[in-house]
Formats: structure tokens, C-alpha cells, sequence
């Protein structure tokens, strides 16, 4: 891409794994940091210039991002898709699900 003459690259490391739907197997935080690393360092060989944003696998919550941009140098943030949108969705669901069902019943006659 970055040949292509891309001003931004994401550095998509795999589907990701969190939520209900995610996928089953990644990389580690670790070994994707070191991927991410690795493709911005290869289009910037390319394009000096370009943007690179992390994206996928293991990246699922600001915790994981902030892990891997604190790791990585000229990564210049976070491409949320699923972290952003579905897994908070799904996080707010079940945690409203599990408030309602703990409720306790009055008696009844």
C-alpha cells in the first residue's frame, strides 16, 4: 500500500478476539506489538511520511492500544472497529442483564 502511494497504513494484526464473537486464537499483545512494528518500519521504508495505525487480534480495549503504541515508535494511533462499537455494546448488555436478573423478587401471595 504504502508503494501504492497510501498516505495511511493500518497495521492489522488479525480478527479480533474479544467479545462474543471474537476470534478464537491471536497473537500475543507482545508478538503483535513486534508485527505492528514491523509494518510500520516496512512502509516507511516505502513512504517515509505515511501514517500507520495499529489495528485487530489482540488490540481489543484502550488498555491494549496504549500498550502497543507505548511500545512501538512512529505507530501514530489506533484504528477501532469491533473494540469501539461492538464489544463495549455487548460488555453495557450483559453487565444491565446481570444487574436485572439479581434483583430480588418481592414475595407474592
Amino acid at each position: 500500500m504504502a508503494g501504492a502511494g497510501a498516505d495511511i497504513v493500518v497495521a492489522h494484526v488479525g480478527l479480533t478476539t474479544a467479545g462474543s464473537i471474537g476470534a478464537a486464537t491471536s497473537l500475543t499483545l507482545e508478538d503483535a506489538t513486534s508485527a505492528v512494528q514491523a509494518m510500520a518500519d516496512a512502509a516507511r521504508a516505502v513512504h517515509p511520511h505515511i501514517l500507520v495505525l495499529c489495528h485487530g487480534g489482540p488490540i481489543a480495549t484502550p488498555a491494549d492500544a496504549a500498550y502497543v503504541l507505548g511500545r512501538t515508535r512512529g505507530v501514530h494511533g489506533f484504528y477501532g472497529a469491533s473494540s469501539m462499537e461492538r464489544i463495549p455494546v455487548e460488555v453495557a448488555i450483559a453487565d444491565c442483564v446481570r444487574e436485572f436478573t439479581s434483583l430480588r423478587l418481592p414475595e407474592c401471595d
